[in-house]
């Protein structure tokens, strides 16, 4: 089984990394400092309780891998549109690509069989590229538990977690996916596979939304922002916000506020993926993140009053440190229907 991951940084690496210890042919797309790093010293993994090193090829040219059985897609989701692109050397007929990035998925209105049904949120794939670049019917999704940082080029830290929940957009079990979720449980993953996926990407919602841009705007760690009761109260008053959202969409949320608060604690360390790339001078996930919520809350006429404050606040702070890609929207300047 070909294997590739296409964007093997903190994530994708992880994934990389352990599924090269299985019988699977893995292959790593990357660029920059962190390719010249997998090329001289191969991948280097860091868990609590092993390290290891692996050495699968490594390229920023995916014309150079061939078609493959499987695709990773762990680019961050401004980066998407150009990713659709690259990759379609990677793309056969048969080929399933896993979408795992943070926030709405743009595949999330695809077999979802609501009044929505094919709907394309310009704040998550702006035009409808990557759909179309891509094709959602070869999509499975993702939803990743895991905390881990690149600590130097080539070296991946897992902080904590390893969970990689999978779901059908149209919530069947498949064959392909009861596959995938063997090679990513062999590999040392949790990778439940769940008939409701879009219930998962709305409770990990909750921290996308709330938790990981208030740690950008005060460049903090998560501890506090739980810890601080006036921290904590709005994040909370967020959250609320986003469950709406969600179930003005029809999601069942398969968890509570408060059991993600604890969630929030057991890594209170952890700096999230947002403050992660501030601090590396790196483009900032914004708009198919917190903007995707503002722009859902206008189709769906739910007010957000509390994540329009903190989209635009954050939108700022990305565009001061010159972090923001502009889509040329604004959702918050959107009419409510």
């Amino acid at each position: 089984m070909k294997f590739c991951v296409f964007g093997a940084g903190a994530i994708g690496g992880l994934v990389g990394g352990l599924v090269a210890r299985t019988s699977a042919e893995v292959s790593l797309v990357a660029r920059g400092d962190h390719l010249a790093a997998l090329r001289a010293n191969g991948l280097r993994i860091v868990m609590a309780e092993e390290e290891f090193t692996v050495s699968p090829p490594a390229t920023d040219n995916p014309a150079e891998l061939g078609v493959q059985d499987i695709v990773f897609l762990s680019a961050k989701a401004h980066a998407l549109t150009a990713a659709a692109a690259a990759m379609q050397p990677l793309i056969g007929p048969d080929t399933v690509v896993v979408s795992a990035q943070n926030g709405i998925p743009f595949w999330y209105f695809h077999a979802h069989g609501g009044a929505l049904e094919g709907h394309t949120l310009q704040t998550v794939d702006p035009g409808g590229r990557i759909a179309d670049s891509i094709g959602c019917n070869r999509v499975v999704g993702c939803v990743i538990t895991s905390s881990n940082v690149v600590t130097a080029p080539g070296v991946i830290q897992n902080i904590g977690g390893r969970v990689f929940a999978l779901g059908e957009p149209d919530g069947t079990t498949s064959d392909r996916i009861r596959s995938l979720a063997a090679l990513l449980t062999e590999s040392g993953l949790d990778a439940p596979v769940h008939s409701d996926i879009r219930g998962e990407v709305w409770v990990k919602m909750w921290g996308n939304v709330s938790f990981s841009p208030i740690a950008a705007l005060t460049l903090s760690r998560l501890g506090p922002l739980v810890e601080r009761e006036d921290l904590q109260r709005l994040g909370v008053s967020i959250m609320e916000e986003v469950q709406t959202v969600g179930e003005a969409l029809g999601v069942t949320f398969g968890a509570t506020i408060g059991s993600r608060l604890e969630g929030t604690r057991r890594v209170s360390g952890h700096k999230t993926s947002i403050l992660q790339d501030l601090e590396a001078g790196r483009p900032m996930e914004v708009d198919g993140i917190t903007g995707a919520v503002v722009e859902l809350g206008r189709l769906l006429g739910v007010e957000t009053p509390m994540i329009d404050l903190i989209y635009g606040l954050l939108r700022q702070r990305a565009r001061e440190a010159g972090l923001y890609p502009e889509i040329g929207l604004d959702p918050l300047n959107a009419q409510a229907t």
